[in-house]
């Protein structure tokens, strides 16, 4: 484990000094074209780092599960990603909208009230009049920040605990990156330490927590670009957890918070129903509920403005989801709006999945495990860092199928960098990138699954 450990940890340090511009790069900086940045090299790396993931996962059913080796599994997780933190975001800007949002809670506007355009927008009415002030003078007083958010006309998408996470950071050290970084760290030190317990209880091996701790996806999704899905994923597998041990009611807290956090978790809230665990599904909309109640009371928000970033993004966000796309073609020889189409059909899909998951008799950890990554591959939102919400279950429910995602998704990142174009079918195109991170997944599920039928064959066989 020393020997995988140390590799990696190079591999690592390799990574934040590349985006720095250390090794004859002018690193991932944020005024720099994307076209120069050296996401080329960063792909070597990262392939480097997965080659190690995997070697490890591959040794770790042959490696005692003593407490030597969980204590190096454990430290050398947190070293990783104590070493990607000072890092430059790769190819990310989503962590300048937390700031903003936070400042904007801080200095006593509601972050759902304006998008952050607004603070270019002289207002009409007098009664804005000291709103606009607050909002310039934020403006102002970091404009490098300001200049960096994406979509300043949409409202803020992020649910309130989400919130009330950048609002601390905005409190505690204001537009710093690298403390909503090592907060957001935190949050997935702790997904590690309760899969450790979660293993433990179920009388797995605990270094499988190694699928995730060690996961390179999920490491530069978090420690080096700062996406904040390690709050929500918390809260998930406090959650499932406290299912483990039916500690049904503070399992229901944890998922409310969740949704909260992050709105996929919903999914998860019915499946309390099939335990007849009532009081915990109410108690988890109890706190979501309360967890807006406040928005709604703050300043001059309502219901539309409170959900119109979130409407937005559920009526015009489509990128990087596969099952979408090949939906999209067909659907655009028979309707002028094929977009709105195929993400009806895609949503009806997910639900009559959905119901088949939920009336199943697979235990509950395993309706979530199936229940979210579904969702993530009928999603027409596709965006790497949201296949780190199926990651922490793969340490339970191994799949080679879907650890070998986790290292094609981040093919994605070559947008950025590489035209390399697609194929046009029926009036819609699918981009040569989403085919090389998905087609070799489905093609490896559809062996997987030729090899499943074959052996139940010959056992069969075998049986007469």
């Amino acid at each position: 484990m020393i020997k995988y450990a140390l590799l990696s940890a190079l591999v690592w340090l390799a990574v934040t000094l590349l985006s720095h511009g250390f090794l004859g790069t002018g690193g991932f900086f944020y005024d720099l074209p994307n076209r120069e940045m050296p996401f080329g090299r960063f792909f070597v790396l990262y392939s480097s780092a997965f080659i190690i993931y995997l070697a490890v996962i591959l040794k770790v059913s042959r490696i005692p599960s003593n407490n030597k080796n969980i204590f190096i599994l454990i430290f050398s997780a947190i070293m990783f990603r104590m070493i990607l933190l000072p890092g430059v975001p790769v190819h990310e800007n989503d962590i300048y909208r937390y700031i903003w949002d936070g400042k904007a809670a801080i200095t006593g506007i509601n972050p759902y009230q304006y998008p952050p355009i607004q603070a270019s927008i002289k207002p009409t009415s007098q009664s804005l009049q000291v709103d606009f002030e607050r909002l310039k003078s934020l403006r102002d007083e970091d404009p490098e920040s300001y200049r960096r958010i994406s979509f300043k006309d949409i409202s803020t998408i992020y649910p309130p605990l989400a919130q009330a996470a950048f609002a601390f950071a905005a409190l505690m050290a204001p537009g710093s990156i690298l403390f909503l970084k090592t907060m957001f760290v935190l949050f997935d030190t702790g997904v590690i330490l309760l899969l450790f317990l979660m293993l433990k209880s179920m009388k797995q091996n605990p270094l499988y927590t190694v699928i995730y701790a060690w996961n390179p996806l999920v490491l530069k999704e978090f420690a080096n670009s700062g996406h904040y899905d390690s709050l929500a994923l918390l809260c998930v597998i406090w959650g499932a957890y406290m299912m483990i041990r039916e500690k049904w009611t503070f399992s229901g807290a944890a998922l409310g918070l969740g949704v909260i956090a992050k709105f996929y978790p919903l999914i998860f809230i019915p499946f309390f129903l099939i335990k007849r665990e009532y009081r915990a599904f109410f108690f988890s909309i109890i706190i979501v509920c309360a967890g807006y109640l406040p928005f709604f009371l703050w300043g001059q928000a309502d219901y539309t403005s409170i959900f119109s970033g979130l409407k937005t993004y559920a009526q015009e966000w489509v990128n990087n989801g596969f099952i979408y796309s090949l939906i999209i073609m067909p659907a655009s020889l028979f309707s002028l709006n094929p977009a709105i189409i195929a993400k009806i059909i895609c949503l009806l899909l997910y639900a009559a999945i959905w119901i088949l998951i939920f009336f199943d008799t697979m235990p509950v950890l395993k309706k979530m495990f199936c229940a979210v990554t579904m969702l993530f591959l009928l999603s027409p939102v596709g965006f790497p860092w949201y296949f780190c919400w199926v990651i922490p279950f793969l340490c339970i429910y191994r799949n080679r199928g879907l650890i070998l995602l986790s290292y094609l998704l981040i093919l994605y990142y070559f947008i950025f960098t590489r035209d390399i174009g697609g194929f046009t079918l029926w009036g819609a195109t699918m981009g040569w990138l989403m085919l090389m991170q998905y087609l070799p997944f489905y093609l490896f599920l559809l062996f997987e699954l030729l090899n499943k039928y074959r052996l139940s064959k010959a056992t069969k066989r075998l049986i007469q």
